[in-house]
């Protein structure tokens, strides 16, 4: 009976990893750190975006669509709205990270959110990835 209950047991941990969507969203996180935290109206920052892999056996899938699109307040001037992999940093990158450029308009707390459609993949599966971040910017 002992061993029963060890082969359940095992049995059940397999099916719980043998989901390729919850490995998908576990094998990356979206770092947003390196964008520009305060500006003054009228200065100029960034809105920086990288993709962090965390689990090994899974990459951004490098042919596969990839688009990330930037929904400002009124307080921040995006250069540009819309990016794609041809915009990365590095477009050959395992890790890929975006850039745009913004004008701080006006005073306050301001709140961008980038919107990143993209691919995870390992040997196994691909898995279409659909994420939101929150990147905030205080305008002085």
């Amino acid at each position: 009976m002992t061993h029963l209950l060890a082969l359940t047991a095992t049995l059940a941990t397999v099916v719980l990893s043998d989901d390729p969507g919850a490995d998908a969203a576990k094998a990356y996180v979206l770092d947003a750190s390196a964008s520009t935290a305060s500006a003054k109206v009228g200065e100029s920052g960034k809105l920086v975006l990288a993709i962090r892999l965390t689990a090994p056996g899974w990459h951004v899938h490098p042919q596969a669509p990839l688009k990330i699109r930037f929904d400002a307040p009124p307080g921040l001037r995006v250069e540009r709205a819309e990016l794609g992999r041809r915009d990365a940093l590095d477009p050959k990158a395992a890790e890929p990270r975006f850039e745009t450029a913004f004008v701080a308009t006006a005073a306050g707390a301001q709140e961008s959110k980038a919107t990143l459609d993209f691919f995870m993949c390992s040997d196994a599966a691909c898995v279409k990835q659909t994420r939101t971040v929150a990147i905030p910017v205080i305008v002085r």
